[in-house]
């Protein structure tokens, strides 16, 4: 079956070195290995042909000013290609400093993926699967607005206790702070902050600390009020 002339490259009349004269269309978005006996003409096709043929097109984009400084190849000897992409060839040679160089690094195609990746991919938790995405107020309330509208909600933060520290200790800070209610990680409800007795289990790590209670509507100052206590939230949880 004939390839379509979009999804390959098409190579014809190819007649470089011991090569014949024959045609060929190489499938795009496919893994091709070029493989035979020795003499038969891998080399040639692979990087005095088509390697050659896609560099040298290639760095006629370059300025002449630019091309003056780069190595290039000779034109191949073959009637036409066509459909052919900028190519990257790594020679039969040991000259790998290093044994973690790979083709990445060494092509420096790895500087260019990590940008790449930093914008385009995705994380997933592997413990549920869902996509993890880095959260800001304003997210949270167009999340809040999408979900919950109509409701009243309470934006709150968890705070861990630390070692050396008494639940008696975080209670006064918070106090301090002007906070009133909390609960425990897990549980429903919120008591208020006085002291430890009101909380119903002390030997949890984490406090659940309500910065605000507000209704979610599409008034400018519910959506202000949402912002601030979702931003002071962000900061201390």
């Amino acid at each position: 079956m004939k390839t379509p002339a979009l999804a390959a490259i098409r190579l014809r009349g190819i007649r470089q070195n011991n090569l014949k004269g024959f045609d060929l269309d190489i499938p795009l978005g496919k893994l091709v290995v070029v493989t035979g006996l020795s003499g038969t003409g891998k080399s040639s096709l692979v990087f005095d042909t088509l390697h050659a043929e896609g560099q040298r097109r290639y760095v006629e984009t370059f300025s002449p000013y630019t091309r003056q400084f780069m190595d290039l190849l000779d034109r191949p000897e073959v009637d036409s290609i066509e459909n052919i992409r900028p190519s990257i060839a790594i020679e039969q040679r040991n000259n790998v400093r290093t044994s973690r160089s790979t083709v990445g690094t060494m092509t420096e195609l790895t500087d260019f993926f990590k940008v790449w990746f930093s914008h385009v991919a995705e994380v997933i938790d592997p413990e549920t699967g869902k996509r993890v995405q880095a959260d800001s107020p304003q997210s949270a309330w167009k999340h809040a607005l999408d979900t919950y509208s109509d409701e009243k909600l309470i934006v709150a933060f968890p705070v861990n206790r630390p070692s050396k520290m008494k639940w008696e200790e975080i209670f006064a800070s918070l106090k301090a702070q002007g906070y009133t209610r909390a609960s425990w990680s897990g549980s429903h409800g919120y008591t208020r902050i006085e002291d430890g007795k009101t909380l119903p289990d002390p030997d949890h790590d984490t406090l659940v600390v309500a910065q605000d209670r507000l209704a979610i509507d599409r008034k400018d100052s519910s959506r202000i009020r949402f912002i601030d206590a979702a931003s002071t939230a962000f900061k201390f949880g």
